[in-house]
């Protein structure tokens, strides 16, 4: 894994531990600048601002900090509103799902939900039921964002986890839910839609009552479906591994069938530096001694580059290397038809002409420069 800056390594020393460390927590506002935070910083700023608040810590961004804590409130109430409603929509045609993602783990392993953004909440069916869903979501006001004709198509089935769902509320308003037929989009292994359902443990809160997957997939799910340079997954993990027994055995196991060793080896590695805790010795040893393909590794590579930095050649690199990594988890050979209908599925096009156009314009225009950059 790349050098972390001092303000992210600050950062993760704040909230990783199970206690919160007051000294990192000054240390990260000493070196960082909130006009331009380092990637993967601002997901965790409701958090931030909880610790500050109560550390007793005074400080100019305060204000900042509770209207982007107050906004996460607003937002996340929105997102437990759709999965609500989703959920609903699915039981009473008797399609099965489970709550994955953020909206379970802010519900579960976070003392304080509103510190955990939601953004679109993921509910997930079996693959078998996949159609169903679709038309039942679809029958009750929810629309496909973006729309696309291919969203039925078998090949969408097997290159897509899932697809985004909109339902207006009001001409400003809108809720959303990911509707997923894979809980891990880098390891659509088709084995797995089954295990999922039956080790799943019940999600019982107060806004809303469910499944979800248990501790153990949640922290795979977790660490192995997040891009490289999100940091909100290292906290989930945190979170899950303090609260609930791993099993690490099974953790490994998954690690190893979804040939995403690599990436979640030094995910724990980091985890495990930046909070002090201690996994059990053999895990990383493990995950070490595991085989990880150099699809995986060149796909875990580039993903650590912000996307601005990376060159036209990189973006093409990154998506091969994603498109083999998929292709292996479903016995998939990476033929060049197999490439273009996971194109196809990436970018929701229809022909040859447009997967080519489409393409060739995300690989050669800039990716647009965040805040203060």
């Amino acid at each position: 894994m790349k050098p972390l800056p001092p303000s992210t390594q600050a950062l993760l020393q704040a909230v990783l531990p199970s206690e919160i460390d007051r000294q990192a927590l000054e240390r990260w506002l000493a070196t960082t600048n909130l006009e331009r935070l380092e990637p993967g910083q601002f997901h965790l700023l409701p958090l931030v601002y909880r610790q500050m608040e109560q550390t007793a810590v005074n400080h100019p961004w305060l204000p900042r900090l509770k209207g982007i804590h107050r906004r996460t409130w607003v937002s996340n109430q929105l997102a437990v509103r759709a999965a609500r409603e989703t959920l609903d929509l699915l039981a009473a045609a008797d399609i099965p799902a489970l709550l994955i993602g953020a909206v379970a783990l802010a519900l579960t392993v976070y003392a304080d939900p509103t510190t955990r953004p939601i953004g679109a909440p993921q509910v997930l069916t079996r693959t078998s039921d996949r159609l169903a869903a679709i038309q039942t979501l679809t029958a009750g006001g929810w629309q496909p964002s973006p729309p696309t004709n291919a969203l039925t198509a078998p090949c969408y089935e097997r290159w897509q986890a899932g697809h985004l769902f909109t339902k207006r509320l009001s001409e400003n308003e809108a809720l959303q839910v990911r509707l997923c037929w894979h809980a891990a989009p880098s390891g659509p292994i088709p084995a797995w839609g089954a295990q999922w359902f039956n080790r799943s443990a019940p999600l019982t809160g107060e806004s809303l009552q469910a499944r979800t997957l248990d501790p153990t997939d949640q922290l795979f799910q977790s660490l192995a479906s997040a891009p490289a340079l999100e940091l909100i997954p290292l906290v989930d993990g945190q979170q899950l591994i303090n609260r609930h027994p791993i099993d690490w055995t099974r953790f490994v196991r998954l690690a190893k069938d979804s040939r995403l060793t690599l990436m979640l080896r030094e995910r724990l590695a980091l985890m495990q530096t930046m909070s002090a805790s201690q996994l059990p010795d053999r895990v990383l040893t493990e995950l070490n001694h595991a085989i990880s393909p150099d699809y995986a590794d060149e796909a875990w590579r580039l993903d650590q580059l912000n996307p601005w930095e990376r060159t036209a050649w990189q973006r093409f690199r990154l998506s091969y290397a994603l498109f083999r990594q998929r292709a292996a988890a479903q016995g998939v050979a990476p033929y060049p038809g197999a490439f273009y209908d996971y194109l196809r599925t990436q970018m929701g096009t229809n022909s040859l002409a447009e997967t080519l156009k489409r393409g060739l314009r995300r690989m050669t225009a800039s990716p647009p420069l965040p805040h203060g950059y």
